[in-house]
């Protein structure tokens, strides 16, 4: 019998990276899930733990790991974790984001240098040292596939094309501008990875209604969001991570909504 796939998840405690786990789960993987968030806070939906849950009810073999994305031991040990307990890697989803509080509407000339290196230590550092860690193994297997979760903001865009969402603040120049380093690392990456048959994918998940952006919004605006659901990317991600033509996307910015109508995923 064939040895079933693993994958490593950020930002696995909620939102589209509790999702992704979910569905890697019932596509067969095993899974090693990083984040944060051990115990509930107030304000705060989702724990590693409760995600957990959710693949235990599903028969999914899994472990937690805790890890801060800023710290580079912690990276270092969610690799290592996930090779004591596996022995493999195959996939790698790169969804942890830096998207705290008012850092993230931040403009200028508020936005301290603190907050600016924050975002790209999270959102785009800690993503290539990941890749940096699973490479071996991936090398070593004859393959893999490696999803960067990226933003429509980070397209550049004519001045007068808003982003906001029904009162949600426009997003400061931080966030967007790690992201769009992302989509350009994920570029260069691919070349890379493309004679050892890893896939570099980024996907951009559209405007998605998280649990915590339903809060921030509350129940009515909620319910009249144009956001999708959190299912739609996570689905999209979870067939790329086992997709037999992965290499095909590799280099890309994948749409998720776009990809996931198309596939009827």
């Amino acid at each position: 019998m064939a040895e079933k796939p693993v994958a490593i998840v950020t930002g696995a405690s909620r939102g589209i990276g509790k999702q992704t786990c979910l569905r890697l789960a019932e596509r067969g993987f095993r899974l090693a899930l990083a984040a944060r968030t051990e115990a509930p806070r107030a304000g705060t939906p989702g724990t590693l733990g409760q995600t957990l849950d959710g693949l235990k009810a599903l028969g999914a073999e899994a472990i937690g790991v805790r890890a801060d994305m800023a710290i580079q031991e912690d990276l270092d040990q969610l690799v290592a974790q996930t090779l004591e307990r596996f022995g493999r890697i195959d996939a790698l989803v790169n969804n942890a984001a830096y998207t705290v509080g008012r850092t993230l509407f931040t403009h200028v000339p508020d936005l301290s240098r603190d907050q600016w290196e924050k975002h790209f230590a999270v959102n785009v550092t800690a993503p290539l040292m990941l890749i940096q860690g699973c490479w071996r193994a991936m090398v070593a297997q004859g393959g893999g596939v490696i999803v960067n979760l990226t933003s429509g903001s980070s397209y550049p865009r004519e001045l007068d094309q808003g982003t906001n969402l029904e009162g949600i603040p426009e997003n400061g120049p931080a966030y967007g501008s790690s992201k769009a380093a992302i989509n350009q690392m994920s570029n260069l990456v691919a070349g890379e990875g493309a004679p050892h048959r890893i896939a570099v994918i980024a996907v951009d998940p559209g405007t998605v209604l998280t649990e915590t952006m339903e809060l921030t919004l509350g129940p009515e605006r909620a319910s009249r969001s144009p956001a999708i659901s959190t299912h739609i990317p996570a689905s999209v991600i979870a067939y790329l991570c086992g997709a037999p033509d992965a290499m095909a996307y590799s280099g890309k910015i994948v749409r998720a909504p776009e990809l996931h109508a198309r596939l009827g995923l």
